[in-house]
Order: structure tokens, then C-alpha cells, then sequence
């Protein structure tokens, strides 16, 4: 399948070698604050609240410096005793041009500093941002540019202030996201006055706090996560013995399908545990061609609770999870994108910072509601929340079509993959030719009246 795009970052080769330092906390009653500027009171607090569905306060202070910002932390911050902190400094910092506002170097890297311990005392994580860049052009209609050259020119206390930023988060093992960097990649971000953000800028800002925030969230919600238990009343529909695989599935016979029956997948040892497990093994498949030998349960579902664990045993391996046989949740070795691990396959950004990685097993927790329809017509879209690896990654995420068109599953034919119809449908495993194994599914019937999946 094709990749969308894909990016790198400074920010997430620190948060790999340092956020280790921190450990995942609970999101019940979780609660963030975002401390920073003008830039954070522009509002991407507010945008990452939507993002990972819990509070966050906003703590911006137009006009604001580090100085001011540890002044008023317990005020502003500490107060709402959270369990977690965002913050970024510099815009104001690096006024040369303005002598009382202006915060030397040395003193912006010791405030930012005692800001994280004092956070990380209080029990709090952090999440340390650099300052974002500036347009000269427009900056300076306002500033002094000749106060700026004197001291070594913008670009160079920018970077000043930057690097401070980074050898704090090296010191303290925490993630910092160099913002400085990513946001030169997104000119779509700042508004005309070269500092602040757009509204479009909140959002870019507040997807790349987010990527760096979840995994420090995780959830105390029972039987989520690799080597689960079956909740009371589920019913296990794999676990790595041929018998259960022939009783449970048979093949989806799509307009692609050329396999025959029995079910030509493996049943193979486990690679890191004791037992035998499921691989994605059929010659028909061969060269990437879903839908010609996909696997389905022989019992069809509406609403319900799934936990299944697959491990991705070679690099760029693809595979999938449909749910009702309709809509994916995507399995893709190496793809960060929509299209990507983990994703509501083009509809969610993929979680890729939750994936244990190539030849470790991994986890998808989901509680799913069907399409709701009245006189035949579909009223309320199917809806997912999912916890991944024990993280939550999807809450409340309305599905809207199925993607990949007639060889993807029921409807994938109708209208685009909008043409849902009301009827039930298996739990599906995709077959591309990788190899990928299955072991521990199980999936619990429930009836979600209301729209919501969170769980």
C-alpha cells in the first residue's frame, strides 16, 4: 500500500534516549498544563485537549519571559497539581532590544531549568519545548534590528536559546520537542507578524507536544495490553492451535479471493514466548495482494470489545485488523503515517511512539460501535476508541468509510467505501504476503446504546 509522508525529528531521538527517565502515568483525572508565552496563550493548549481527550490548562501569559514564568509556577501551575507539564520560553527572553525585558542566557537556561525540577518534585512529568523561530522581516518592523546585530545577529540568540533548551532536556532525561526546527517544515504555522501562530499553527504545535505527551499516559483500564486475560464473557478466537483456527475462521471470498480451504495460514512457535502462534503464511497473497487470502471469523458482530496481539517479523511487514470486515486498523512495519501503524487507516495519524517495534509482540484493545440507521438510512457513523500497547490512542474516533475499495471487505464496493449498509460482519486479518503472526484474540459481545466507546 502506498505511504503518504513521512518526517523525522530532533524531538524524537531525545524522547527515545531520554524519556525512559519518566514513567507512564494514569490518565484518570489526568490533567496538563502548558506554560510558556504569547505563543501558548495563543491557544494550542486547547488543541491538544482535543487531541488526547483530558484537561489541559492553558498558563500562557502574553509578553512573558522565563523569569516571569518560574515567578508565578506555583501560582499558575503547581497549584492545579498536575500530572504532567508543557512548557517553552525564549520569544521574550532574547529581547536585546529591550533591556528590562530582555533575560541573559546563562539565567533563561537556569530558570528553565529550576522550572523542571520543581516540576518533576511535585510529581509532575515535563515535556520541554525550544522557542520557535522567527521571521525577521516582519519582526522587525517592531524591534531594533541594530540592538539584534550588535549581539551577534537574531538567528544567532535564537539558537542561543535553543540550544539551552536542549542541554536542559539532556540534563534533566526528559523529551523535549525542538519546535525550532519542526516548525520551519510547516510555513503554514505563523501568522503575519513572524512570531505568533496561526490557527492551523495551533494544531501543527499542539500534534507534536501530543506525540510526546501519550506516552507518558497510561491507562489502568483492566485486560488492555500484550498478555491480557479474557474480560468475563469473552469468548477466545485464537490462540495459536490449528483447532481454534479452523473452527472459528474460514477465508473471505471477496472478488480477489483465490485461496481454497482449509485455511492455508501457519501454525508456527511463538518467537519470544512458549506456545504456538498464527502467521500470516498463504502463497495466494503472495506480492501484497489483499483480499486474495484474508481470514474472517465465521460469527459476524455489531458491537463489541476485541483484544488481539500480533508481532511484524520483517521489515515493512503489512498486515491489518478489520473491524465488522469493513473498516482497518492498520498494521505497517515502518509507516508513521495516516496511512500507518495503528491509524484508522487515512483517517487518524498513526501512534507510532506505542509500537513495540519489529519482532516484539504488540497489543490493540478496541471497543467498537456499529452504524446506527433508522428507516434503512445511516444516522450515526461506527465509532472506535483503542488502546495501544496499553496506550490510548483513539477515543471516540468516528469511522467513515471503508478504505481500499471492493477487494477491502463489506461495502468496500459501495459508493467509495461510503455506501455502509446495516449488517454484521466477522472480525477480518488481513494477508499481504508479510510475515505476521496472531496469538490471544478475544472479543466480547456488548451493546453501546449511546455514541460512546471510551473505555
Amino acid at each position: 500500500m502506498p505511504r503518504l509522508f513521512t518526517y523525522a525529528f530532533l524531538a524524537a531521538l531525545l524522547a527515545t534516549t531520554f524519556a525512559t527517565a519518566q514513567t507512564p502515568k494514569s490518565e484518570e483525572k489526568f490533567t496538563i498544563v502548558c506554560l510558556g508565552d504569547s505563543i501558548t496563550r495563543a491557544g494550542y493548549p486547547g488543541e491538544l485537549e482535543k487531541l488526547l481527550g483530558f484537561r489541559v490548562i492553558n498558563a500562557g501569559v502574553n509578553g512573558n519571559t522565563s523569569r516571569e514564568g518560574l515567578a508565578r509556577l506555583q501560582k499558575d501551575v503547581l497549584a492545579h497539581k498536575p500530572d504532567l507539564v508543557v512548557l517553552f520560553f525564549g520569544a521574550n527572553d532574547g529581547r536585546v532590544d529591550a533591556p528590562k525585558k530582555h533575560v541573559p542566557l546563562a539565567e533563561y537556561e537556569n530558570n528553565i531549568s529550576t522550572i523542571v525540577d520543581r516540576c518533576i518534585e511535585s510529581g509532575a512529568k515535563v515535556v520541554l519545548g525550544t522557542m520557535p523561530p522567527i521571521d525577521p522581516k516582519p519582526y522587525f518592523t517592531r524591534h531594533v534590528k541594530k540592538k539584534f546585530d550588535a549581539a551577534g545577529g537574531l538567528e544567532k540568540q535564537i539558537g542561543d536559546y535553543r540550544a539551552a533548551a536542549l542541554r536542559v532536556g539532556k540534563a534533566k532525561r526528559i523529551p523535549v520537542v525542538d519546535l525550532n526546527q519542526l516548525l520551519l517544515k510547516e510555513p503554514k504555522w505563523m501568522n503575519a507578524d513572524g512570531v505568533h501562530p496561526t490557527e492551523e499553527g495551533n494544531r501543527i504545535i499542539a500534534k507534536l507536544f501530543a506525540k510526546e505527551v501519550r506516552p507518558l499516559i497510561i491507562t489502568p483500564v483492566s485486560g488492555v495490553g500484550v498478555g491480557a486475560n479474557p474480560i468475563a464473557g469473552a469468548e477466545v478466537i485464537l490462540d495459536g492451535s490449528r483447532k481454534m483456527l479452523d473452527e472459528k475462521w474460514t477465508y473471505w471470498e471477496g472478488p480477489r479471493f483465490s485461496s481454497s480451504l482449509p485455511i492455508k495460514w501457519k501454525i508456527v512457535e511463538d518467537p519470544v514466548d512458549e506456545g504456538t502462534v498464527v502467521q500470516t503464511d498463504d502463497p495466494a497473497a503472495a506480492g501484497g495482494k489483499y483480499g486474495t487470502a484474508d481470514i474472517v471469523t465465521k460469527k459476524a458482530y455489531r458491537d463489541f470489545r476485541l483484544h488481539i496481539e500480533f508481532l511484524v517479523n520483517n521489515e515493512r511487514g503489512n498486515s491489518g485488523v478489520y473491524l465488522q470486515n469493513r473498516y482497518e486498523i492498520q498494521i505497517l512495519d515502518g509507516d508513521k503515517t495516516s496511512h500507518g501503524m495503528g491509524a484508522v487507516i487515512n483517517q487518524t495519524e498513526s501512534p507510532y511512539h506505542a509500537y513495540h517495534g519489529r519482532g516484539k509482540w504488540n497489543a490493540y484493545d478496541i471497543n467498537f460501535r456499529a452504524a446506527r440507521f433508522k428507516d434503512g438510512k445511516l444516522v450515526e457513523k461506527a465509532m472506535v476508541t483503542m488502546y495501544f500497547n496499553g496506550i490510548k490512542v483513539h477515543t471516540n474516533e468516528s469511522i467513515n468509510q471503508v478504505v481500499g475499495g471492493p477487494n477491502s471487505g463489506i461495502d468496500g464496493g459501495n459508493d467509495g467505501g461510503k455506501g455502509i449498509t446495516d449488517t454484521p460482519g466477522g472480525l477480518k486479518l488481513q494477508c499481504e504476503g508479510h510475515d505476521v503472526r496472531y496469538r490471544n484474540a478475544w472479543i466480547k459481545e456488548i451493546d453501546l446504546e449511546k455514541a460512546d466507546t471510551d473505555f
